[in-house]
């Protein structure tokens, strides 16, 4: 009986050792380890474990949670990203639910969000930005967690996206792809290359009269891409006259999800040099410059760009396709 009992008791043991060396179980183990991040607010968000349902209410920050590769994690998404072309179709290589529309869409169209919805979707985590604040409050309300952005300058977008990583449980890949960026953003601060052009930045849907001061995101791209900020306000978002757009006299107007004949329908601007020499851009398609993710370094490199031509087309496009194999791991995107 005693050789009997020690043998079940040697068996025993030998399961236990073999049980904690599986990997399924190292995996459950480290996903129900409780996980912390700081947002935006400067707000400790704590999990008992990593997320695994994530609710997504901006457009920008679902591109951020497929670039740390935990896009199986997504449960619901804005409306928009079905109906803008360019990012669904890039979107829809990553995922074949964004492809057969099948993820949900808790909104009611613009940003409005619905709260029911979303508390239906029964995620572990929101995001969302900082100036959500209404969606913020009802959601921690009703016990989730959310977590917020604010892609005030890079630092800040650089930052974000690693403690973001930390809740995912992508913090080596929030890493990987942080440390890429920060040095690509040295190079370009420490290059020789600056323009004394000055950009004109014209708001989104045809608001050419609405810009974006010192101190925006938009003014720490034009900086980065060695040009200058037209606006020398230090306005987030001033709306100025045509007669102040004449005394600014850019050298280049630049549009995001505009139109051309946006700027060039406009009499009271037809005199003004940068329309007269057609230096009027559209960062078409957008979605490989939203300056509100890491692909700000991408928005500034086409900037310098359109203001250096030494730098080149080929060398713009050699850089974007770098990018995007470092940012999403995977080659074959663009």
């Amino acid at each position: 009986m005693k050789i009997k009992n020690l043998f079940i008791t040697s068996l025993s043991v030998i399961i236990l050792i073999v049980q904690s060396c599986n990997p399924k179980n190292s995996k459950e183990a480290s996903s129900n380890v409780a996980v912390t991040a700081t947002d935006s607010r400067g707000k400790t968000i704590t999990l008992p474990h990593e997320a695994m349902r994530v609710v997504i209410l901006y457009n920008a920050l679902v591109d951020d949670v497929y670039m740390l590769q935990a896009g199986e994690k997504i449960v619901g998404i804005p409306q928009q990203i079905y109906e803008m072309e360019d990012t669904y179709s890039f979107l829809s290589k990553l995922d074949k639910r964004i492809k057969n529309k099948s993820i949900a869409t808790p909104t009611f169209g613009g940003q409005s969000s619905n709260a029911e919805s979303i508390v239906g979707l029964k995620p572990d985590l929101v995001l969302t930005f900082n100036t959500d604040e209404d969606n913020i409050n009802q959601l921690e309300n009703l016990g989730i967690p959310v977590f917020t952005f604010s892609s005030l300058n890079d630092e800040k977008i650089l930052d974000e996206l690693k403690n973001v990583g930390k809740l995912l449980g992508k913090q080596k890949r929030a890493e990987e792809i942080t440390g890429y960026v920060a040095e690509e953003v040295k190079k370009m601060r420490t290059s020789q290359a600056t323009s004394p052009k000055k950009i004109y930045y014209a708001w989104s849907k045809g608001r050419i009269m609405s810009t974006s001061g010192k101190g925006s995101l938009i003014d720490m791209a034009i900086t980065l891409s060695g040009a200058q900020n037209a606006c020398p306000v230090p306005v987030e978002a001033p709306n100025i006259s045509a007669e102040t757009m004449y005394k600014w006299n850019p050298d280049l107007i630049i549009l995001w999800n505009s139109k051309l004949s946006d700027v060039y329908s406009l009499k009271e601007l037809e005199a003004l040099p940068a329309v007269k020499n057609k230096q009027v851009f559209v960062m078409s398609p957008s979605f490989p410059y939203d300056p509100h993710t890491v692909k700000f370094m991408l928005f500034a490199k086409q900037l310098r760009h359109w203001c250096m031509p030494e730098y080149t087309q080929e060398q713009l496009d050699q850089d974007v396709k770098k990018a995007f194999e470092i940012i999403y791991g995977k080659k074959g995107l663009i």
